[in-house]
Order: structure tokens, then sequence, then C-alpha cells
């Protein structure tokens, strides 16, 4: 790390609230919580600021036999509501040796808006 110029931090806790979940349920979110008991926690392995955009980085042995993306919109909802930053200003990415996949969190929890 002594020569990485976009790591933040590592290993840092986040959670989740019943009151942060209402919050992003309030503005049209879709993600589906009904399986989980607050506070949801977790920890995000890398944080990276690259490209104007703040990366939450999780390491997954077998990584191209996981689907993270859940989990790793929970830590991006987490941290935006802690930090007051915009979701839209989050990638999300896990990876291991041989594999790496990123996606916007946004995507994943806000609904797709049709063209008129």
């Amino acid at each position: 790390l002594a020569n990485d110029s976009v790591t933040i931090a590592a290993e840092v806790p986040v959670y989740l609230t019943g009151d942060d979940i209402k919050y992003f349920l309030s503005k049209g979110f879709t993600l589906n919580f009904e399986n989980y008991r607050t506070p949801i926690t977790g920890h995000i392995d890398v944080l990276q600021v690259r490209n104007g955009l703040i990366h939450i980085l999780d390491y997954k042995p077998d990584a191209n036999k996981v689907n993270a993306v859940n989990q790793l919109t929970i830590y991006a909802l987490a941290l935006a509501s802690r930090t007051k930053l915009a979701v839209k200003d989050f990638k999300c990415a896990w990876f291991d040796d041989k594999n790496y996949y990123e996606f916007f969190p946004l995507h994943a929890i806000y609904p797709k808006q049709g063209f008129k």
C-alpha cells in the first residue's frame, strides 16, 4: 500500500439500520430486504477513490462462482448513508486472483426508466 495512491482504507466496518432501509425504500430503491435482520453488518475489504468514484472491493475465493451484487450493494448503501454521499458516486467489485467483476450499485437498486 505504500505505493498505492488510490486505496484509502482496508477492512472498513459498515452497517445498515432499519431506518436506513426505510429511507432508501422511500426513494424508490428496489433491493429486497425481507430476509435480513437489522442492523446488517459487514466490512469492506478495500476502499478506493479512482476516476471520481468510490470503489468498494471485496475479495471472494472462486469469484467466478459467486454473485456478490446484493452484499456489495448493501455495503454501498451503508457507506452512502454514513457519509451522506450519493449512491451514484459508488462502484462495486468482487475479485480473486483470476477474475474481477464490477457494477454500479445504483443500477442494482433503482428501477430502469423507460424512454418516452
